[in-house]
């Protein structure tokens, strides 16, 4: 029988060398420090899968991969282990917020005789082994490496850098080029390789199954829709004095609602101070943890594996009363969430050699060093707390004086840089929108730009500043003075399916 069992492993893991793909991407980011142009093009590698993925009730095969792997992509080509050439693959879904893509290949000889990988049923538990195959680097055919998982826990995807997820730790190497490779458990893919520990050796994470299945599941109509937000955070209830003043009717059950995103679902329905006890029938206990599948997880997880237009249960304490409430789940669109954006040209609007911006990753990314100088370090804290501390109403960015191009029409404007704009010529600026038509109403003769927590103006003679305007662009190589989308107020628009205000030459 053991015989039997090795010699069925062994054709398991031939048959998943045919199914095991090698992703070739060129890869062309933008540059929000430089807005107007991209950044230099380059090559990169990653690993990916093929699987069958339904849409409209039929099934294709397709592969399946990171979103890192092929984000800002200029041109994809894929390869299977054994085959001579490379052939050419399109993005078909793709989700930033958990990391993972589907490809498809125009030409069916590069499926021929490649069995799909099948998805798992149930994840391993701790110290059950699992096999990771990719292509990292190092050299250029298959590998394989075997490990056990160590923990099961929930943490940030870094490839938006603002969303977390369910994570899967291997004590198998995960190295760069292996990302977007299937991770096995019993000859059946239970997580996508994905992020490796920094400092750390033979240790990675892998996005598990929920979130695979979630994906899949979110693009079988064809569009993907994404993770619905709560929109809460919490406080946990261990201490005894906390429990008392909050008079919670059971030993050790539930976690209290200390701030509500007023872009999450959760907005308008629960409130401040509500104790949540269970979810969907699922007691939550007083650190914010569930029993599911066997595993100890934080409650949102059973929110993860939710699609949006369904809705999630809670059993609420509030003012001395047990109620049932039922949340909507649906995604509303957050400006000030500030994902890292791929596939999607920066916003910013020049005049006078002023280069205006909104407050995004992207611009906090650029500005690297700078955010640790004095003039510089208040576009953290608006980053991070403008949402709690209540910084946000009238607006839907905040547009920040991001660079100047040097020009004596702009002489001496450098202590502006960075700070936040409020008005300009008297009109309040919401957000990148209202810049054209501000600085198409001079005030006496001038711009008068106003910012947040700054006394004084930043003043421009709009006599000179209209005919330096060509000057400026044309000596610094700027194809267009604006760039801005006429949607970014109160929805983000899709990738490629917007219609700026300038045009990329």
């Amino acid at each position: 029988m053991a015989a039997l069992e090795v010699q069925a492993a062994w054709l398991g893991r031939h048959q998943f060398r045919e199914s095991v793909v090698k992703v070739y991407a060129t890869i062309q980011r933008e540059d929000y420090a430089w807005p107007w142009q991209p950044s230099a093009p380059y090559s990169g590698s990653g690993s990916g899968f093929i699987i069958y993925s339904a849409r409209g009730g039929n099934s294709r095969k397709r592969i399946l991969t990171n979103a890192h792997v092929v984000s800002d992509a200029r041109f994809i080509e894929v390869q299977r282990e054994g085959q001579s050439r490379r052939y050419p693959a399109q993005v078909a879904f793709i989700g930033h917020d958990c990391d993972l893509a589907v490809l498809t290949v125009s030409d069916p000889e590069f499926f021929a005789e490649a069995a799909p990988m099948e998805l798992g049923v149930l994840l391993p538990d701790l110290n059950e082994e699992v096999t990771v195959l990719g292509y990292p680097i190092g050299g250029e055919r298959l590998s394989l490496t075997r490990g056990v998982v160590s923990r099961i826990d929930y943490r940030l995807y870094t490839h938006s850098q603002v969303d977390s997820h369910l994570v899967l730790q291997v004590d198998a190497a995960i190295n760069p080029g292996n990302s977007g490779g299937p991770v096995l458990f019993k000859n059946r893919v239970v997580g996508v390789a994905f992020q490796g520990i920094p400092n750390a050796q033979n240790l990675g994470y892998a996005i598990p199954l929920p979130v695979i299945q979630h994906f899949l599941t979110d693009i079988a109509d064809g569009v993907y829709d994404g993770y619905p937000e709560l929109g809460i955070t919490h406080l946990e209830t261990p201490n005894p004095a906390m429990r008392r003043r909050l008079n919670l009717p059971v030993k050790d059950i539930g976690v209290v609602v200390a701030f509500i995103d007023p872009f999450g679902c959760a907005a308008g329905i629960l409130a401040t101070n509500d104790t949540l006890l269970a979810i969907d029938g699922h007691a939550i206990a007083s650190d914010g943890t569930v029993r599911l599948d066997r595993q100890t997880v934080e409650y949102i997880e059973l929110l993860e594996r939710k699609q949006c237009g369904e809705s999630v249960a809670f059993k609420v304490w509030r003012n001395a009363q047990v109620l049932n409430i039922t949340v909507p789940l649906v995604n509303r669109y957050d400006p000030f969430a500030l994902r890292y954006a791929y596939e999607r040209r920066p916003e910013y609007f020049i005049i006078s050699g002023l280069v205006f911006a909104p407050l995004s990753r992207g611009l906090l990314m650029a500005a690297g060093g700078e955010l640790i100088q004095g003039h510089a370090q208040h576009l953290l804290y608006y980053a991070t707390f403008a949402k709690t501390d209540g910084l946000i109403a009238g607006r839907d960015q905040f547009v920040i004086l991001q660079n100047r191009l040097a020009h004596p029409v702009n002489a001496y404007d450098e202590a502006y840089l960075y700070k936040i704009v409020r008005e300009i010529n008297g009109l309040a600026i919401r957000d990148m929108n209202d810049l054209p038509k501000a600085f198409g109403q001079p005030t006496n003769g001038f711009h008068v730009v106003r910012f947040l927590d700054d006394s004084d103006p930043l003043v421009l003679d709009a006599a000179e500043a209209q005919p330096a305007d060509a000057t400026i662009l044309q000596r610094y190589a700027v194809p267009e003075a604006k760039w801005i989308y006429p949607a970014s107020r109160g929805s983000e628009p899709a990738a490629g399916k917007s219609e700026p205000t300038g045009k990329r030459k």
